[in-house]
């Protein structure tokens, strides 16, 4: 016959019974489980990152100015640049560097856009309209790497291999200082693009394709002959060097000479001259340019 509970058995079943029960209640009012930490801060980064590229996208041109001013030296700067970096205007200015008082305004205002459609592969588009330089927009393919930087000029909307001319006056190079602004040339330069290609590896610059300047009918201020000749100067990309030729279609002043240009540093070796009859007019000009040798200078650089 079993043996009924004791009466401690009884107080110790209900007490189990009780603390279960209050344990059971208890787990119904716990509070809900908060977000991590964590994904909170991947959210205000998120945000914080959105904003800047907000700003970096309507950045105003006066940015793409000063990037430009420090790249050259202080030699080109945008001047009253209008809109952003990507769609903007601005004149260009020629100096002669740090220290240098001389300034000259290029023609007319250069307008630019850039597509950053091909960005996410490392490439950016610009194109450039100069109207009072050149009545062809001219495109500019540029490729971006870690040690590597090429850059593709050429006609918008035609061939890479497709001429693009621009004229600029003589006038404009006093702005770049000595010896610009003493021979003060004066006349039009043209000047051809063609398949020009542009890279800097290891910030070494190589160079393709053609660039070829024509110097018809050139004055200076040195010279009371006017004009003191036509030029053709041509620099040709060959693998790591460029091929550098100059000459003259006539005179009173003859200019011819060849150099190579390696990226870094041109090796150009000329002979400058008079026509029989302008030895005195040409005197002035002909000692900036280099060493006499009997009839003519020798121009080395």
């Amino acid at each position: 016959m079993a043996s009924a509970p004791t009466p401690a058995a009884s107080r110790d079943g209900r007490s189990s019974s009780k603390r279960a029960a209050s344990g059971s209640r208890g787990s119904s009012r716990r509070p809900v489980r908060r977000k991590p930490r964590s994904s909170r801060r991947w959210l205000w980064l998120a945000t914080l990152l959105g904003v800047l590229w907000a700003l970096l996208w309507q950045a105003p041109a006066s940015w793409l100015s000063a990037a430009l001013w420090s790249a050259s030296g202080q030699r080109v700067l945008l001047a009253q640049a209008q809109g952003t970096w990507r769609d903007g205007s601005a004149l260009l200015v020629l100096e002669g560097g740090a220290g240098s008082r001389g300034a000259t305004v290029l023609p007319g205002t250069l307008h630019w856009s850039v597509s950053l459609a091909q960005a996410w592969r490392g490439r950016l588009q610009a194109r450039i309209d100069w109207p009072a330089v050149s009545a062809q927009p001219l495109q500019v393919d540029a490729g971006l790497g870690w040690s590597q930087t090429r850059v593709r000029l050429q006609p918008a909307g035609e061939g890479p291999d497709a001429p693009w001319q621009g004229f600029l006056p003589l006038a404009v190079l006093e702005g770049l200082g000595t010896p610009w602004n003493t021979v003060a040339l004066r006349g039009q330069a043209q000047f051809t693009l063609r398949g020009l290609n542009l890279e800097s590896v290891a910030g070494r610059m190589r160079l393709g394709g053609q660039v070829r300047i024509d110097l018809p009918d050139v004055a200076s201020r040195l010279s009371v002959v006017a004009p003191i000749g036509s030029y053709t100067l041509t620099i040709t990309g060959q693998g790591a060097d460029a091929q550098v030729d100059l000459h003259s279609d006539k005179g009173p002043l003859l200019l011819q000479g060849k150099g190579v240009w390696n990226g870094q540093a041109l090796q150009f070796l000329g002979t400058g001259s008079a026509t029989p009859g302008n030895e005195a007019a040409m005197a002035n000009l002909l000692s900036l340019l280099g060493r006499p040798e009997g009839d003519h200078v020798r121009i080395a650089l």
